[in-house]
């Protein structure tokens, strides 16, 4: 993956770097100053905030693509990774760079950035990702009545997050919201890597994930649930006994 260095912004390709620069932001501070138009209320914790808009930028051929910024301040968490504490963002960063080597299910990085701002000593730092055009596995609710046409799909859905937690990572949110879906093929994308983290096992990475995911999805059918944790059976025989135990009326 050829990276760019724009001014204190990291460009994940050539293609990117040269499309930004045209429009006119080619450093962090082009992308920093932006209006803070966000798309919902800034979530303010932590001693400081963080955000998300949207941005159009026209590509080579003129026609506008659509991209989320998502902007923060001051928001930190501490792990071995970063023993003095590092933005959220820098930890969601850092995934979706992992994301993109081992083709995981992620949406696409376009560029990144942080710093400590001279003048007040701030931590800062922004993400820039392509929008999705797809649904979310939420938005299916109330819209199928019938989820055993649908099997093979969510089948495939699983065998994708397996390959993300053999790596022994867990996603951290693994929320129906955060699951982007093309219903046709169950191919996904994933948003929301803030809280991604490296667990001691593939089985403890996976079952942290389910447990988020069961959780949030009492109005999919038990048939639908299962087809979609089934590719895990054969890896994580022991991992599929403890989300028995754990939800006997969901998992068979």
């Amino acid at each position: 993956m050829l990276q760019n260095k724009l001014n204190d912004l990291t460009v994940m390709c050539d293609t990117n770097a040269q499309q930004l620069s045209k429009a006119g932001y080619a450093s962090f501070d082009d992308l920093w100053d932006l209006p803070q138009d966000f798309v919902e209320p800034a979530n303010i914790r932590r001693n400081g905030w963080s955000g998300v808009s949207t941005l159009q930028v026209a590509d080579s051929q003129g026609k506008e693509e659509t991209f989320y910024l998502k902007r923060q301040e001051n928001q930190s968490r501490y792990s071995l990774r970063y023993l003095t504490g590092a933005l959220t963002f820098r930890y969601e960063a850092d995934a979706l760079t992992m994301a993109q080597q081992r083709n995981w299910p992620s949406v696409e990085m376009v560029a990144y950035g942080f710093r400590v701002q001279a003048e007040t000593g701030a931590s800062q730092g922004l993400l820039l990702t392509r929008a999705l055009t797809l649904p979310t596995l939420a938005d299916y609710e109330d819209k199928i009545s019938d989820w055993s046409l649908y099997l093979p799909q969510l089948r495939r859905v699983g065998e994708q997050l397996l390959a993300m937690h053999m790596t022994g990572w867990q996603h951290g949110a693994l929320f129906p919201v955060h699951i982007f879906i093309e219903l046709s093929s169950g191919d996904i994308c994933l948003i929301d890597f803030e809280r991604a983290r490296k667990r001691l096992s593939p089985q403890w990475a996976a079952y942290a994930d389910w447990v988020q995911f069961i959780r949030r999805s009492d109005w999919l059918p038990d048939e639908a649930l299962n087809a979609i944790v089934q590719s895990h059976q054969l890896k994580m025989p022991r991992m599929l006994d403890r989300l028995r135990k754990r939800f006997p009326k969901r998992i068979f």
